[in-house]
Order: C-alpha cells, then sequence, then structure tokens
C-alpha cells in the first residue's frame, strides 16, 4: 500500500514522468498524438503560427497583421509561451493565443489548414501533419552569411522539414540556393520578398514609429541613434559586448556630427547573461523593444558581427560596421557561407579598428558596394511581400 501511494505522489507531482528518459517520452508523445489528432477535421479558415522567439515577431506578424488588414475571415492561432499567453498585451485584437505544448496547442495545430512558421517551430512538437493542411515557412535570415545549423535534436528536425513543409519564403536568388542546399532541396519556393522588410520601404511611416522607439527606450527623437545587436553565442558567451561605448559615441558625433546615443540589443537567447554595460542617458539597453524592424527603419547606424539583420538593414542603405572580434573561433563553430570581405560593410575586430571604420566611412564608396552586394545576391525586395504572401494564403483558403 505504502508502495502505491508512493507511485501515485510521483506520479501526480511529475516526478515520475521526469524520471523517464526523454527521448522515449518524446517517442511516446509523437504516437500518442498521432493516434490522438489524425481523425481531427480541418478547419478550412484557420491559420496556426509559431515564430522562434515565441513572440509577435518577424515575417509572421507581418504576414498577421496584412490579413488584419484585409479583414480576411481567418482565425488566426498563435502558439505562445505563458507568459504571452496569459499576458496579451503584445498581441492584437484577431489573434488567439493558446499555450505553446499543451493540448490545446496540438488541437489547433492538428486541425489548421495552414501552418505558419519562421522557423522548426512546427514540426518541432511532431504534431502530424495532413496531406491536405499547407505549411508555409517564412524562415527568419535573409541573405545573411552564417550558415544554417543547430544542436543535434535541431539537426534532426531539420532533416524531417523537406517532407513536411510545403513552401519556403525567399528574398533572394542567394536564400533559395541556400534552402536547397540545406534541408528544403524538394520545396518550392515563393520569391516574395520577406514580410518583415516590408516596412523599411514605407518611409512615410518612420517619423511615428521614431517617436514610438524613443519614448519607449527614454531617448530624444533630435538625437541619432547607433544601434548595436550581435547575433547569439552557441556557448552564451558574451565578450562581444566588450565595446568601448564612450569612445563609439565620440568617433560617431566627429564623423557625423550631431549629437549621438546607443542602443544594445542582446540576442533572445543570450539575455539570461548579462552583458557588461551601465545604461546612462546616451547609452540604452533595447533587448527588450518587442518589434526588431521597427528599430531597423529609425536607428541612423548600426553595428552588429554575423546576424541576419544586416542584410535587412542594407535596404536602408544607412551606415552599418561589423564587429567580429571572435571571427576565427565563429567561423569554425558555425561557418560562413561567403567571406565577410565580400559585404559592403566595414570590418573591425577590436575598438581601435570600430572607432577607425567609423572615423574613415565613406559613403560615396559604400553606396555602389551595397549596389554590388544586393545585384551579386539576387535580391527582389519590393516592399509588397506580405500583400503577395497573403495573396496566396486567400487562393489556399479559397477567400
Amino acid at each position: 500500500m505504502a508502495l502505491l501511494e508512493k507511485v501515485i505522489r510521483f506520479a501526480k507531482d511529475g516526478t515520475l514522468l521526469k524520471r523517464i528518459p526523454a527521448k522515449i517520452r518524446n517517442e511516446v508523445g509523437y504516437h500518442t498524438r498521432a493516434w490522438r489528432y489524425k481523425n481531427r477535421p480541418i478547419i478550412e479558415n484557420r491559420v496556426f503560427v509559431m515564430t522562434y522567439d515565441n513572440a509577435y515577431s518577424c515575417n509572421p506578424r507581418y504576414i498577421v497583421e496584412e490579413m488584419r488588414a484585409q479583414n480576411l475571415p481567418v482565425d488566426i492561432v498563435w502558439a505562445a509561451p505563458k507568459s504571452l499567453a496569459d499576458d496579451r498585451s503584445s498581441f492584437p485584437e484577431g489573434v488567439r493565443l493558446v499555450r505553446r505544448g499543451t493540448a490545446e496547442m496540438y488541437e489547433a495545430q492538428a486541425s489548421a489548414k495552414i501552418w505558419l512558421d519562421n522557423a522548426l517551430n512546427c514540426v518541432w512538437y511532431n504534431v502530424p501533419k495532413k496531406p491536405e493542411q499547407v505549411y508555409i515557412n517564412t524562415w527568419h535570415g535573409s541573405m545573411g552569411i552564417k550558415k544554417l545549423g543547430g544542436p543535434p535534436d535541431w539537426m534532426v528536425r531539420a532533416a524531417k522539414a523537406n517532407a513536411m513543409t510545403d513552401a519556403m519564403v525567399a528574398n533572394s536568388a542567394f536564400e533559395e540556393e541556400v534552402y536547397r542546399t540545406t534541408f528544403w532541396p524538394d520545396v518550392p519556393v515563393w520569391q516574395c520578398g520577406h514580410a518583415r522588410n516590408d516596412i523599411l520601404f514605407h518611409h512615410e511611416a518612420f517619423p511615428a514609429i521614431r517617436q514610438k522607439v524613443a519614448a519607449a527606450l527614454g531617448l530624444s527623437p533630435d538625437t541619432k541613434w547607433m544601434l548595436y545587436a550581435p547575433t547569439f553565442r552557441d556557448d552564451g558567451d558574451l565578450a562581444c559586448f566588450n565595446i568601448d561605448y564612450a569612445a563609439l559615441k565620440t568617433a560617431l558625433e566627429a564623423r557625423f556630427g550631431g549629437e549621438w546615443a546607443v542602443l544594445v540589443r542582446m540576442h533572445f537567447k543570450n539575455r539570461t547573461g548579462e552583458a557588461d554595460f551601465t545604461e546612462t542617458d546616451w547609452l540604452r539597453d533595447a533587448s527588450g523593444y518587442p518589434d526588431m524592424q521597427e528599430l531597423l527603419c529609425v536607428v541612423d547606424a548600426g553595428i552588429t558581427d554575423y546576424s541576419s539583420w544586416a542584410y535587412d538593414y542594407v535596404l536602408t542603405r544607412r551606415p552599418l560596421f561589423l564587429y567580429t572580434p571572435d571571427i576565427d573561433r565563429y567561423d569554425q563553430a558555425r561557418g560562413f557561407y561567403y567571406p565577410l570581405e565580400q559585404t559592403p560593410f566595414p570590418m573591425a575586430q577590436d575598438n581601435a579598428a570600430l572607432t577607425a571604420a567609423v572615423a574613415a566611412f565613406d559613403d560615396a564608396s559604400y553606396q555602389p558596394a551595397i549596389d554590388a552586394f544586393l545585384q551579386a545576391r539576387g535580391c527582389y525586395e519590393q516592399g509588397d511581400a506580405a500583400k503577395q504572401v497573403v495573396a496566396r494564403i486567400k487562393e489556399i483558403l479559397k477567400l
């Protein structure tokens, strides 16, 4: 009797489940979901959405915004972590939230006509996909330089993605080639551009966005803004935040004139650590600002390393610099699709070289270098990607 009571207690508090190896739990979960949801009828107007950072962001956000702007009769279901699902302040009306990894989420995904994703989210939970369901992956890169990859469990799911995905969305011939030579060799590519970049073409909206960002970060809209936002490190290393921000500010003001503020944004995967900087009236932490694309609309210059946002920001044609103190180590760990020297961006591996690159910035040579880069990558961004994707979604949904 005592043993039975112990087993019941362990089952109730989750201890028993935790003692089962994760691989076995995942396999049991997959087969359970396959059995439970295989006969769920498809709801023809339901669109199920997930993003890699769990937030209302990236290409899916702007595709959903276009669906809302067209007032389409669509049931939009967004999977979010508990913190966002319970506090839906960052999501608009008309978007229904379900918590990730719950029966409610599995039900929504299993019954949705369309799956909309920007990573490997929709294959992560092993919800079985029916032949009549359509999986659209917008990805979250661009003409980015770092190779696709991740830990072993990520690679396993990536290998499964080709068979499940019905369309990849691209913004360039280069990105199409990345898809075809990695995990999606047989998947049709929609040559639409990236919906998140449409906003970069709508200059008339920039003043209002600038006021919004200034209010959120406690900045004066009359100053100039530099954004520093490096990509994540798999090992969590934050040494890339060793920038001499005071020297950078001085260099920016000497080269470009005016008063400058520096915005620092940590990648969401590395935000559990603490970067070595203290906020001041001109040095602000922008990590919590919800929409990276809005920042790209209004910052006057940028610094990154191997992050794909550089290849969104290049569309603004504003100054951008690469700070790459660990380039050799990063190249060995992840690898690049092409040398960073092929980008139009000045490079630096230490603080002295960074301030020197700012001081020597030459827009007369930078602009033709941007033209050559975009042409070499076969970029076809036009600022109407969301409309193009939604037009295809309407065809699928017969709207």
